[in-house]
């Protein structure tokens, strides 16, 4: 869950904004709502780099420029910042500190454009987030982390906690998708995962994959299979939610 804190002059934009995003993106949650960077400079210090802040730069008593400024104190910890403002002259001034910023709006500007821009942000961050979990329950097994075998599994389990459809063809969107992402061809991928699944297989203790896959000896793993049973598990493990209609899908 990304905290959002929106920072605007005009309160009732604040409040049509935020309605529009809490219908549409149910992975942003409320944390500040000011009218005036004086009210919130007291709690600068407490955003983090997962915190998504809506900035208006022509606010009263303290601008957006200075708000920024401020939160550079701590760059280590520099939330998504979305600059918007109607204002050429301070549109031009916020270009210092491009590098900084998510993403600047120039007002006005289509509500749906910036839910898509919170989405790219909650979508990233839940990657990262689903990636360490991967990583943790991959320890279980003797797997050689240095390998595109390891990278590529990293990969489809994450990718499959996300959108489980992907578990159902995985060779035109799974192992696609992972091959767009790494710039190699599906069917290499399909390669590399088929001999990582097996490396881990046979160096990996007998007990350990009989427990974790609930196979007898001998029994073949295939990726999907492998793949579907750590997604499940790592969603139990962790509350996530299953798809709506989950079927059998792992063999």
């Amino acid at each position: 869950m990304n905290r959002l804190v929106i920072l605007e002059d005009n309160l009732e934009f604040s409040r049509n904004l935020l309605n529009y995003i809490i219908t549409r993106n149910k992975k942003v949650q409320l944390w500040s709502l000011a009218i005036d960077g004086k009210e919130i400079e007291g709690r600068i210090n407490f955003l983090q780099e997962n915190d998504i802040l809506i900035l208006d730069l022509g606010l009263p008593t303290v601008n957006g420029i200075k708000i920024i400024e401020k939160l550079l104190e701590n760059e280590d910890n520099m939330p998504h910042i979305i600059v918007m403002s109607g204002d050429a002259q301070l549109l031009e001034e916020v270009k210092n500190y491009t590098p900084y910023l998510y993403t600047v709006m120039e007002k006005p500007f289509s509500f749906e454009r910036l839910v898509d821009v919170l989405e790219q942000i909650t979508f990233t961050g839940e990657q990262k987030h689903f990636q360490q979990m991967v990583k943790e329950e991959l320890r279980k097994f003797d797997i050689n982390i240095t390998t595109m075998g390891y990278t590529y599994i990293v990969d489809a389990i994450t990718f499959a906690l996300g959108n489980e459809e992907m578990l159902k063809n995985m060779q035109n969107m799974l192992y696609r998708t992972i091959g767009i992402k790494n710039n190699i061809s599906q069917t290499n991928v399909k390669w590399t995962i088929e001999k990582c699944v097996k490396s881990i297989r046979r160096y990996t203790s007998t007990n350990i994959i009989r427990t974790y896959f609930h196979t007898e000896e001998g029994e073949k793993i295939t990726p999907k299979f492998f793949i579907a049973t750590i997604v499940e598990n790592i969603k139990l493990k962790n509350d996530i939610p299953f798809s709506e209609e989950k079927e059998e899908i792992y063999f």
